[in-house]
C-alpha cells in the first residue's frame, strides 16, 4: 500500500506523510523535516503490511464513552452481574480514569491506581475485581483495534486471603434447625434441606412446589432469583444448567408437612408474612440468631454463613461414600475439576482406604 510526501513550505511542520488505510480513509501527519515524514510513513506502512495496524483515531476515545459500549456487550451476564460491572464502573474505575483516552491508559497509571486503592484500605478482593473490569474493558479494545496491548496486564495485585470453608456435622446442622425453628417454627426444615440438597440460595428462593416430587424425592433445580436494585429477577441457575436433587427420604417428609396445602404453582419457602425470601430480612431476623445459639456450643461457628450450607452438603454426600461425579451434578458444578478443586480434602480417607486395598494388592501378590 503506497504512501507519498509532499512540502508546504507556508506550514510550521512543512512535511507531510500520507497514506490510505485499510479503513479506506486517508491518514496523514505533520513533521519538520522529510526524514522523519518518511520514517513514519514507512513505519506505518509496515504495520499494514504485518497486519497490525490500527486506526490513529480510535485510541483517542474517552473510557468512559467506551466502557458503555462495553458493558453493552455483556450479554451473557444476568442483571445482577451487570449491576455489579455498573457499580465498580462508577465507585472506582470512572472517576479515575473516565477521562482519558484509551491510548493515554498505560501500565503506571493501572499500578498507581491499584497503590491508592490499597492504601485507601479495600480489601484484596475489591482491588481485584475493579482490575478485573478494567483489563476486561482494555481486552475489547484491543480487539476492536483501538489499542495495541492491554497496559492492565501483568500488573501486580494483593494477594486474597481464601476464607476458611465451613461446614456442619449432621449433629450441627440438626441443631442448627432445631435452633431456626426456636427463633420461628417450622424454619429449621428450610436450613435442613439447604444441608442435604446443596442448593443455592437463589435457587432455594426460586423453587417452586411444581418443582418438588415428593413422591420420588426429586427436586427440579430450573430457576434461580437474584436481587438487583431492591427487585427480584427470576431466571436460570447458575452457569444455565438445569439439575435434578435426589433428597434423604427423611428430608422428603419434613417437606411434606410443609408444602401439604401449598398449590403448584406457590413458592416452596416463603418469608413468614408471605412473599419471596428476602436474604437481609432472613439473616437479620432468623439465621443470625440461630448461628448465635449454635455458637454458643460451638465457637468457631459464628462466622457461619448461609452458603457454608451448600459446603455441608457436599461434606455430608463425600463422607457418605459419593463420588465426585455425584458431587458435581449436585452441586450444578459446571465441570468436575471445579469440584475437585473446593472439596478434594475431604476425600482424605477415600485415599486412605485406596492406600489400604493396594497394601492388599501388594500382599497377595507377594
Amino acid at each position: 500500500m503506497n504512501g507519498s510526501v509532499d512540502y508546504r513550505p507556508d506550514r510550521p511542520r512543512p512535511w507531510r506523510a500520507r497514506y490510505t488505510g485499510p479503513d479506506g480513509r486517508q491518514h496523514s501527519k505533520s513533521w519538520r523535516t522529510k526524514v522523519e515524514a518518511q520514517r513514519w510513513l514507512r513505519a506505518e506502512i509496515g504495520k499494514i503490511d504485518r497486519g497490525d495496524w490500527m486506526d490513529p483515531a480510535g485510541g483517542m476515545q474517552l473510557l468512559s464513552d467506551y466502557a458503555l459500549a462495553w458493558l453493552a456487550r455483556r450479554v451473557k451476564a444476568n442483571e445482577k452481574t451487570k449491576e455489579w460491572y455498573d457499580g465498580i464502573l462508577r465507585s472506582r474505575v470512572l472517576p479515575i480514569f473516565g477521562e482519558y483516552q484509551l491510548r493515554r491508559i498505560d501500565a503506571a497509571s493501572i499500578r498507581g491506581w491499584v497503590t491508592a486503592m490499597m492504601d485507601d484500605g479495600l480489601s484484596p478482593a475489591r482491588i481485584r475485581h475493579s482490575h478485573q473490569v478494567v483489563r476486561s474493558i482494555l481486552n475489547q479494545a484491543v480487539g476492536d483495534g483501538l489499542i495495541g496491548s492491554n497496559p492492565a496486564t501483568d500488573i501486580s495485585l494483593p494477594r486474597e486471603h481464601a476464607r476458611e470453608m465451613l461446614s456442619l456435622t449432621p449433629e450441627q446442622l440438626r441443631d442448627l434447625a432445631r435452633h431456626a425453628d426456636t427463633v420461628n417454627e417450622g424454619e429449621g426444615t428450610l436450613i435442613t434441606f439447604l444441608g442435604y440438597s446443596g442448593l443455592r440460595w437463589g435457587e432455594l428462593i426460586a423453587l417452586r412446589v411444581r418443582s418438588v416430587d415428593l413422591m420420588n424425592g426429586r427436586i427440579q433445580v430450573k430457576d434461580a432469583a437474584t436481587e438487583v436494585g431492591g427487585r427480584l429477577v427470576f431466571g436460570p441457575p447458575k452457569n444455565h444448567r438445569q439439575r435434578v436433587v435426589i433428597l434423604p427420604k427423611s428430608v422428603v417428609r419434613l417437606l411434606e408437612g410443609r408444602l401439604a396445602s401449598a398449590a403448584l404453582d406457590d413458592l416452596a419457602f416463603t418469608a413468614p408474612e408471605g412473599g419471596p425470601l428476602r436474604n437481609s430480612n432472613y439473616r437479620k431476623n432468623l439465621w443470625l440468631p440461630a448461628v448465635a445459639a449454635l455458637a454458643v456450643e460451638h465457637p468457631h461457628l459464628v462466622g457461619l454463613r448461609i452458603h457454608d450450607l451448600r459446603h455441608t452438603a457436599a461434606s455430608l454426600a463425600i463422607s457418605s461414600n459419593a463420588n465426585i461425579k455425584v458431587v458435581q451434578r449436585m452441586l450444578g458444578h459446571k465441570h468436575a475439576s471445579m469440584t475437585l478443586d473446593r472439596y478434594g480434602h475431604l476425600f482424605t480417607e477415600d485415599l486412605e482406604a485406596l492406600a489400604d486395598r493396594l497394601d492388599e494388592v501388594y500382599r497377595r501378590a507377594a
